[in-house]
């Protein structure tokens, strides 16, 4: 019973990694197109052709939006996995009191 409570109890911490490491990447990849973006404007502004902002700023916003949703989605997915991971060490640890010297279901011997 240790041991499954033990590997549970690992299996959170690189559930919690993962869910670091993906947030990490996710602001770096927003910090990386945000700055592609601003550096794309300024050269054609620096070469004085007339361009539009907003519409290069909407197609950015579309193609980010779609990979918000989907870390967004794998975010919650893995909060729910960590959820139930979390629900289920604590019904082994209940059960581990019960069976445990004092718990509910002593041994006669």
């Amino acid at each position: 019973l240790e041991k499954v409570i033990q590997d549970l109890q690992a299996q959170n911490q690189a559930q919690r990694d993962l869910l670091a490491e993906l947030s990490e990447s996710w602001r770096a990849d927003c910090e990386r197109h945000h700055s592609e973006t601003i550096d794309a404007v300024r050269d054609t502004a620096h070469q004085q052709v007339p361009f539009n902002v907003q519409g290069y700023l909407d197609e950015f916003s579309r193609a980010l939006a779609t990979e918000v949703r989907m870390l967004l989605g794998e975010v919650g997915k893995i909060r729910e996995e960590r959820r139930a991971l979390q629900h289920e060490i604590g019904d082994l640890l209940c059960i581990k009191a019960k069976y445990g010297p004092g718990g509910e279901y002593e041994p006669d011997w």
